[in-house]
């Protein structure tokens, strides 16, 4: 006889795994894999910049030296299910098309605001300054695959689904938003990085929001990783294109409160469960 799991007893199963591994040593286990490599590489770039060091680790590495941490520590903290949980949200593609157009269109609607504001405040704009528009559409193929794999796999996938068990939506999203602006923290420093001396205040309020607004779109996908990395991924490209994260901060900052202003709304439209199930 065959039994066909119906979608009721796979989000019971979801769910069990997920409280099951969303104890406090769960989350600084996962959160320590997050930072640990990242920041490792980083690091080496800053210190020789110092000339504390005469060498620096190949930068390019940050990203990728995630995907066998976060491998592993899901394997660590709840074995073969927790691993089965975390593959099913990166493979998660058929959700409402409604999520994918809101991941591409709401990073492009911050920008052309940010920019709107920054001009009004008597700030040229510098569009393809930081990166041509041709260059952005590539990044953007390109960057959707490599966040999938990488960071929103840890930040979507492994511990945002665990403080949602925690906590109500919209803290969980906050603080995932401020510890992912913190694990940047060291790429503000590193010569050459395109983030290299954005403002920190101004880049966690951008960071913040923006974790609420991307928390918010994968909880109506029903915890599909890929929106959050389409959002990512179309969020990195355009803010470079549009110069939102070039020399000029004062997009950022019109960004930074474009950003704040939706997640304020959403959250109380929601009524703080940020589309949550």
């Amino acid at each position: 006889m065959t039994t066909t799991v119906t979608p009721r007893s796979h989000s019971t199963e979801t769910g069990s795994v997920v409280a099951r591994t969303a104890r406090t040593g769960h989350l600084i286990a996962a959160g320590a894999a997050m930072f640990a490599l990242p920041w490792l590489v980083w690091g080496s770039a800053i210190a020789q910049a110092h000339g504390l060091i005469g060498w620096r680790l190949p930068q390019g590495l940050a990203l990728w030296v995630l995907t066998p941490s976060i491998v592993l520590v899901t394997a660590l903290i709840g074995g073969r299910p927790a691993l089965l949980d975390l593959g099913r949200r990166l493979v998660a593609w058929r959700v409402p098309p409604v999520t994918y157009l809101a991941a591409l269109a709401t990073p492009v609607v911050v920008a052309t605001a940010a920019v709107a504001l920054a001009a009004a405040l008597g700030h040229r704009p510098h569009l393809g300054a930081m990166m041509s528009l041709p260059s952005a559409l590539a990044y953007l193929g390109y960057g959707v695959g490599l966040y999938l794999l990488t960071e929103e796999a840890g930040w979507r996938g492994l511990l945002l689904p665990r403080l949602q068990a925690r906590m109500r939506p919209v803290w969980a999203n906050l603080l995932l938003g401020v510890v992912w602006s913190v694990w940047h923290y060291p790429l503000l420093h590193v010569p050459g990085e395109s983030d290299n001396g954005l403002p920190f205040a101004g880049f966690l309020l951008l960071t913040t929001g923006t974790a609420v607004l991307i928390g918010a779109l994968v909880n109506a996908a029903g915890g599909s990783v890929l929106v959050a990395a389409l959002f990512h991924a179309a969020f990195n490209a355009t803010y470079s294109y549009t110069g939102v994260v070039g020399p000029d901060h004062t997009p950022l900052w019109t960004a930074a409160t474009v950003s704040a202003v939706l997640a304020v709304a959403l959250s109380a439209t929601t009524r703080g469960t940020l589309l949550h199930r």
